[in-house]
């Protein structure tokens, strides 16, 4: 018996995996996996215990980001492959190493790379807006860029998704989607307090944003 919904398939997996590819900067690796019953037996015994929910799909879900994470760490070469859950969601990476996890009902994704490389990343499955949260989403002070409104309400979800978690490693704050304005136009974003990152954006088999700083002085 699979948790897996219906119209997941290695062949979806392989279309996220191209995206994520042609997302990434250089120095980001990213990986991805469909979610499967049983994968919460990837959690290593210090991850296990910090994510604490007993739920059977979201332990899952957590258990194959995680998978993907080791994955990532070990062609990092990093010794460490512990990915514990923060006290706010986020993921703590071992010394040295930046990077993000995320999923829907369907994927997990994960990237992360050598922290002299790139400042802060994410990536993120957009998931479809419940009714009145694009009023919640979209700001004045977002370009759309000319894309049809209910389109562009789910990838400004992902996209504010993704820039808060690569902001929050650099400055610990807790933004909602009103602290960050994102110019798809441009292909960036800026946070309140001023942290700006670039996006990169796909929409074939999942629609996936991708936000990354660069470290000071490149």
């Amino acid at each position: 018996m699979s948790t897996r919904p219906e119209g997941a398939s290695p062949e979806i997996e392989k279309a996220v995996e191209r995206a994520l590819a042609a997302l990434a900067p250089p120095g980001l690796i990213a990986g991805c996996r469909v979610i499967r019953a049983g994968d919460e037996r990837h959690f290593l015994p210090a991850e296990s215990a910090s994510i604490l929910t007993r739920e059977s799909r979201a332990r899952a879900a957590s258990g194959a980001g995680r998978q993907i994470a080791h994955e990532l760490l070990q062609r990092l070469q990093c010794a460490d492959m512990a990915v514990a859950r923060g006290l706010l969601g986020n993921p703590i990476w071992p010394e040295g190493i930046v990077g993000s996890i995320a999923h829907d009902e369907e994927m997990a994704v994960a990237v992360a790379a050598r922290s002299g490389a790139v400042g802060s990343v994410d990536v993120e499955p957009a998931l479809p807006l419940p009714d009145g949260l694009r009023e919640l989403v979209v700001t004045p002070r977002d370009r759309l860029g000319g894309l049809e409104p209910g389109m562009a309400g789910r990838i400004l979800f992902a996209v504010k998704e993704a820039v808060y978690k690569a902001s929050f490693p650099l400055d610990g704050r807790v933004l909602g989607f009103e602290d960050i304005a994102v110019d798809l136009e441009a292909a960036e974003a800026v946070t309140s307090h001023g942290i700006r990152s670039s996006v990169r954006l796909s929409v074939a088999a999942k629609i996936l944003a991708l936000a990354y700083t660069l470290p000071a002085g490149n």
